[in-house]
């Protein structure tokens, strides 16, 4: 792709093998960094696609990646047996240099709303102000799998933790524009949201601090996705801020110490 001027940052960017994966999405932390090359990509957030069903594995597989470019996603299991605390597994994870967490609600079906140990997460996470990424994947099921009136309910519980959500893609907007009017501290992967004049929609009805972006990996061509934000009728402010100026905010008002 013809080189762009802007600072892309990818806020969820996958290493790993997984079903039904585009043909790009790296196999190994090389490959991220050539694709991040590649599509000018010049920060990103990055887990393994092991996170979605064994959220240990991906925090061991990715405390082995080390790039300044690359900061690390730590992925959060709510079991409520799990002897580690909450504010145990934080500490754990800012040592390792996480710079966000994840969590998978599709993963045996939980809720964000209900489950305890995971309510006690998002208050430790609050109070630090550190991104939570709710990743919804399920090995059977795709588009539309978001409970937003649960995550109004969870972000309404949290106001001051910055929420980002992903799917494979959000089709039925109606739930969705309720979510975003609902509760101010939600954010949302822009590579969920592929719809005609959406990105324009989003901006115009809730301000572009609401979209973060991504090369939609690991389902998607990761080229799609810059010309979203490329070619939106939108301001180049708002432009910037998608491509990277969200993010890049909402880390450095997060307290890693």
């Amino acid at each position: 792709m013809e080189n762009d001027t802007f600072e892309y940052f990818d806020a969820f960017l996958p290493v790993g093998r997984i079903n039904r994966a585009a043909a790009e999405s790296p196999l190994n932390f090389t490959d991220a960094l050539s694709l991040m090359d590649k599509y000018f990509i010049s920060r990103a957030l990055v887990y393994s696609t092991l996170a979605f069903n064994d959220p240990e594995l991906n925090n061991i597989t990715v405390s082995e990646f080390n790039d300044p470019r690359v900061n690390t996603i730590w992925s959060f299991d709510p079991a409520y047996i799990i002897k580690e605390t909450p504010e145990q597994f934080v500490c754990r994870a800012l040592k390792n240099n996480a710079k966000a967490i994840m969590a998978n609600p599709l993963m045996r079906d939980w809720r964000v709303d209900k489950s305890p140990r995971f309510l006690e997460l998002a208050k430790v996470l609050e109070e630090r102000r550190i991104p939570l990424l709710l990743a919804h994947r399920a090995w059977d099921s795709g588009q539309d799998v978001i409970d937003w009136y649960g995550v109004i309910d969870f972000c309404n519980r949290f106001p001051n933790l910055p929420v980002i959500t992903w799917e494979w893609r959000s089709r039925a907007n109606r739930p969705l524009f309720d979510a975003l009017a609902g509760a101010d501290n939600l954010r949302l992967i822009l590579s969920s949201v592929w719809q005609s004049q959406m990105v324009r929609q989003l901006c115009e009805s809730f301000g572009s601090k609401r979209l973060i972006f991504s090369m939609g990996l690991p389902f998607l061509n990761p080229g799609s996705f810059h010309g979203l934000v490329r070619y939106a009728a939108i301001s180049e402010e708002d432009k910037r801020a998608i491509a990277s100026g969200n993010i890049c905010k909402i880390m450095s008002e997060a307290d890693y110490e």
